[in-house]
């Protein structure tokens, strides 16, 4: 069991840091050259709204097409995996042991 933990907060661990390096590739030219302010840009890393859209918009030269389709699914996929090793350590280090005898 701990080792279930370990691996699925090592994998939502690498997917969190993924999905920022991916944000920051996609979003960092139109925060640059203030498109779009930093707050705005970082509202794009938890979700999707017009301005995002507007953003990867603007982007398109600057990027291979692949690279600016930044998803915050994938954030939310690392947040998923992270969370659910920490709650199954959680539950795993508070359940009460049984004593044989």
């Amino acid at each position: 069991m701990k080792r279930l933990c370990l691996v699925l907060l090592v994998a939502g661990a690498v997917v969190l840091l993924g999905s920022v390096g991916w944000w920051w590739l996609t979003y960092r030219d139109v925060i640059g050259y203030s498109y779009i302010s930093a707050s705005e840009a970082s509202a794009c890393l938890v979700g999707d709204s017009d301005i995002c859209r507007l953003a990867r918009a603007l982007c398109r030269g600057a990027h291979p097409l692949t690279l600016i389709n930044y998803r915050a699914a994938a954030f939310w996929v690392g947040v998923a995996a992270a969370s659910s090793s920490l709650m199954m350590f959680g539950l795993g280090a508070g359940a009460p042991r049984r004593l044989s005898g």
